[in-house]
């Protein structure tokens, strides 16, 4: 679901083991009632009805809530077999495996990498603009 909002939204403590976090920022127009001239405002996509997601964590923690987050994308089965693959891409390189790879095998396994790392990423930063991380 979608919603605008006049400034960023902040997580909340939801329940004893969620927060509701809000992804998918982007800018968009921001009207308070049908009277008042639209401005610029932050649009969220998520899950809830407010546009936030629900995410497992069951505490302000830095670590926890970029878990959270990267779960609402890829279960933790998901990410370890992305993490075997590239296991599996470098002992191919060192010659330490006897198997081989296709080469679209090969690619596609990179691809999944960047792709994994890329949200990952964007789960850091999302986080570290939320506290003052110590």
């Amino acid at each position: 679901m979608k919603k605008v909002y006049l400034n960023p939204q902040r997580p909340t403590h939801y329940d004893g083991a969620h927060f509701i976090v809000y992804l998918n920022a982007r800018p968009a127009e921001y009207q308070a009632d049908e009277n008042s001239e639209p401005v610029q405002g932050v649009e969220y996509t998520g899950t809830m009805e407010d546009g936030g997601t629900l995410i497992e964590c069951d505490e302000w923690n830095r670590d926890k809530l970029i878990n959270g987050i990267i779960r609402t994308k890829y279960l933790q089965a998901e990410e370890d077999a992305i993490k075997t693959h590239q296991i599996q891409l470098l002992q191919v390189e060192a010659h330490l495996d006897a198997g081989t790879l296709t080469e679209e095998k090969r690619a596609a396994y990179l691809q999944e990498w960047a792709e994994f790392q890329a949200f990952r990423e964007e789960a850091i930063a999302l986080v570290n603009t939320w506290d003052n991380w110590e």
